[in-house]
C-alpha cells in the first residue's frame, strides 16, 4: 500500500495491449505518407490519362504527325511510369537483414531514381513542348513565351533536384551516424 495516489493508479492499470503494428497501419488504410503519395499518383495519372484521352480533339492531335503523337504519347507515358516507379519504390521494403546495409541499398535505389525522375520530367516535357510548338507560326511574342516556359522548366528541374538531393542526404547522414 502506498500513500502516493499517482503510483497507486498506474499498479491498478492494465497495460496497454500492443498490436502488430503492420496489421494497425493496414487497419488504418496505410501510412500517411504513402496516402498521399498514392493520392498524388492518382490525381497526376487521372489527369495524364484524360489528357492522353482528350488530346487527339482538343489540341488537333488528328492534323499532326504521326511521328508527334507518339513522341506525345510516348512523353505523358514516361512521367507516369516514373510516378508508378515511385511509389513502388517508397512502399518497397528493406530486405537486407540490418539497418545499416537496407540504408545502403535504400541509398543507391534513391540516387538511380533520382537521375530517373528528373529525366524522365525532362524528356516528357520536351516531346510535349514538341508537340504543341509543331507548326505554330513564330513571332517574337510567341518566342519569348517559349523562353518563358523552358525557363520555369529548368527552375522547376533544379528544384526538383535539389529536393532529391536533400533526401539522399538526409539517409547519407544516418549511414554515417551508424558508422560512428
Amino acid at each position: 500500500m502506498t500513500n502516493d495516489p499517482l503510483k497507486a493508479a498506474w499498479r491498478q492499470g492494465t497495460p496497454p495491449v500492443h498490436h502488430d503494428l503492420q496489421a494497425l497501419v493496414r487497419a488504418k488504410g496505410g501510412h500517411p505518407v504513402m496516402s498521399r503519395i498514392r493520392r498524388q499518383l492518382l490525381l497526376e495519372g487521372g489527369s495524364y490519362t484524360v489528357f492522353l484521352l482528350v488530346y487527339y480533339d482538343f489540341f488537333d492531335g488528328h492534323t499532326k504527325p504521326l511521328y508527334l503523337n507518339i513522341i506525345l504519347v510516348l512523353s505523358v507515358a514516361c512521367m507516369l511510369v516514373q510516378h508508378i516507379n515511385g511509389y513502388l519504390l517508397a512502399a518497397g521494403r528493406m530486405r537486407e537483414p540490418d539497418i545499416l546495409q537496407s540504408l545502403q541499398q535504400k541509398m543507391r535505389q534513391l540516387k538511380q531514381y533520382a537521375w530517373l525522375s528528373v529525366g524522365s520530367r525532362v524528356l516528357g516535357w520536351a516531346g510535349i513542348l514538341l508537340f504543341f510548338c509543331t507548326g505554330i507560326t513564330w513571332t517574337t511574342p510567341k518566342y519569348w513565351l517559349l523562353a518563358g516556359a523552358t525557363v520555369i522548366m529548368t527552375i522547376q528541374m533544379g528544384l526538383l533536384w535539389q529536393l532529391w538531393q536533400r533526401r539522399i542526404n538526409r539517409i547519407n547522414e544516418t549511414l554515417l551516424a551508424f558508422r560512428d
